[in-house]
């Protein structure tokens, strides 16, 4: 287990035996895993931005271990329980959006002068979908970070998949590699000011060449 023990399990659920220790040292585990990755996240990521596990994500992960020891059984008609609203509560300000680009995995190259489009879609939560979000994108070339294009949400076209298309002129940022870094304004209301923001990187697999 990355930043859970025995123990805090063991006083978090009230046990006081050792005879399933092997048991929820396997719940433990996969509840670290569970919370990674919805929240999309690694561990390393988590120390690096915040310093250690915060502590609403390890309350969030003993929730889950003790759901599982306590729920051993599918849901049935005599069985059925699902996780507590709190949950969600917890670990909500700290997942990470996921995107995506229209080209996939393969890379693309282009030839300087070539007109791009690049598709700027994400996974939202909450069921909201990209009408329902403010975002601004930036177009770099990794490859000189000084050429860098900024393009609001009305800069961006909407498809018909409810993505944005984003049109960029490759003469304006040259040779090199294209990245993306969108930031969304998503709502919620946990959060004072009635949203919490969200950076993206994503990368378009484009490269252009001279």
């Amino acid at each position: 287990m990355k930043w859970l023990t025995i123990d805090y399990i063991k006083q978090h659920s009230r046990l006081d035996f050792s005879d399933e220790d092997s048991l929820l040292d396997l719940y433990g585990g996969a509840a670290e895993e569970t919370v990674l990755n919805y929240l999309n996240r690694t561990y390393q990521e988590l120390l690096e931005q915040y310093g250690e596990v915060p502590a609403p994500i390890r309350q969030a992960t003993l929730l889950l271990v003790d759901h599982s020891y306590t729920q051993r059984s599918p849901a049935s008609a005599q069985n059925v329980s699902i996780m507590p609203d709190s949950f969600d509560m917890l670990v909500k300000p700290y997942m990470r959006l996921t995107g995506s680009a229209a080209r996939g995995k393969r890379v693309m190259n282009y030839t300087l002068g070539s007109q791009l489009k690049i598709l700027i879609a994400a996974e939202l939560p909450d069921n909201l979908e990209m009408l329902d979000v403010d975002f601004e994108v930036v177009v770099y070339n990794d490859d000189a970070k000084d050429k860098t294009k900024v393009y609001a949400k009305t800069d961006c076209i909407l498809t018909d998949e409810g993505g944005y298309v984003v049109l960029v002129n490759s003469d304006e940022l040259g040779v090199g590699t294209y990245m993306v870094k969108a930031t969304f304004q998503i709502p919620d209301s946990d959060f004072p000011t009635g949203y919490r923001k969200e950076v993206v990187r994503i990368n378009p697999n484009v490269k252009v060449t001279g």
